[in-house]
């Protein structure tokens, strides 16, 4: 994935591509329908408000499993996935609940998707980062459509960048959603954006640093 204009578009051009009838029905040929990993996963999903209804009106074990797995119930610890209110991770908690309730959405499903093939595909840091940017691009998306609370992205950004810097040994991501002023040395304006204008009026992308020296990797896209 490279970091032309084309990169942003194509987990939205695979989601678009897809049969979903189709797809699921394919998927309960593969998976077994009383698999006893997709039961937990989908009470891991549970946990974070993402899959609600009762077994009679609820998804299929294998559509559960798949699900369970997009939303990374079985890849993210118990202390983000039963957070409670004031917890530090609460904020994730809720972020994947609000992804679960829009998967629907092509945006939120490409954003579930990116994350889950992210968090489980080994790469080398450049390939990571540069999928790291465009997931974070995806974030942004998913927040200003769904849309999200403020407070919500604000307290989300750092804890998600956090996470995903967690995958990279040499690189580090951050959010940029507490900057008010663009920088050239660490910001770059979005097409859509007032070049004339100095504050920045969203966030649209991660910022990624070296971790040994704190240069810039790639600058944070804002719109201003």
């Amino acid at each position: 994935m490279s970091g032309g204009p084309l990169a942003p578009r194509v987990l939205e051009a695979l989601v678009e591509s897809l049969d979903r009838e189709r797809f699921e029905r394919a998927l309960v040929g593969i998976v077994p329908a009383k698999d006893k990993t997709a039961s937990s996963a989908g009470e891991k999903v549970g946990a974070t408000g993402a899959v609600r209804g009762d077994a009679a009106s609820g998804p299929t074990p294998a559509a559960a499993q798949v699900l369970s797995k997009i939303l990374l119930a079985d890849v993210l610890d118990e202390t983000i996935l039963a957070a409670r209110p004031g917890d530090p991770s609460f904020p994730l908690r809720m972020l994947l609940g609000e992804l679960g309730e829009a998967i629907d959405d092509d945006v939120a499903f490409a954003l579930a998707s990116g994350l889950s093939f992210y968090f489980r595909v080994e790469m080398d840091d450049e390939a990571t980062m540069r999928l790291g940017i465009e997931v974070s691009r995806l974030y942004y998306r998913f927040a200003a459509e769904r849309p999200l609370e403020k407070d919500l992205v604000r307290e989300a950004s750092p804890l998600l960048a956090r996470l995903m810097s967690a995958q990279v040994q040499r690189l580090r991501f951050e959010s940029v959603d507490a900057a008010g002023v663009f920088d050239s040395g660490l910001h770059e304006r979005v097409q859509t954006s007032d070049a004339t204008r100095a504050a920045i009026r969203a966030p649209k992308s991660f910022l990624c640093r070296v971790v040994s020296n704190g240069m810039v990797r790639a600058k944070a896209l804002v719109q201003t």
